[in-house]
């Protein structure tokens, strides 16, 4: 009875962690790991923040499904930021090899992208930085996200 509650609360610890911890050059893109999410955007002039979030993880078991975020925050005219990240679950596949080991099943996918085009205009310098491996040691990256 508890330990659908332990599984929800090690997927948000997993969350939490990969937007807490700093990141690193590198280029990879977890978008194929999400399928459609729900969306919200804030703002509606000048600078807005485009929300998507991913709950297939509850709602496809024993499937395979996502718990994550994607952040894309804009001037308006220019992507500045650009997040997401969640964990992946491939399924429960083998029952035997679940059962011994069932966060075996679970990955991370993480891209991260800070961009300031409207600078890379006026010098001509390219103002960007991407990260896509997860900021989290000890648990692999999701299959999808890996190019």
């Amino acid at each position: 009875m508890h330990r659908p509650v332990h599984s929800l609360a090690l997927a948000l610890l997993l969350l939490l962690a990969t937007l807490s911890v700093p990141v690193a050059p590198a280029a990879a893109d977890p978008a194929d790991c999400f399928g459609t999410g729900e969306d919200l955007e804030i703002g509606s002039e000048g600078p807005t923040i485009d929300v998507s979030l991913y709950t297939s993880l509850f709602t496809n078991l024993p499937g395979e499904g996502e718990f994550g975020v994607s952040l894309v925050g804009t001037t308006g005219e220019h992507r500045i930021v650009t997040l997401r990240t969640g964990v992946v679950f491939a399924g429960v596949g083998d029952v035997t090899g679940f059962l011994a080991d069932p966060f075996s099943r679970f990955g991370l996918a993480f891209d991260y992208r800070f961009e300031l085009p409207m600078l890379s205009a006026v010098t001509g310098d390219d103002y960007t930085y991407e990260e896509s491996d997860p900021p989290v040691d000890g648990i692999p990256e999701a299959e999808c996200s890996v190019a």
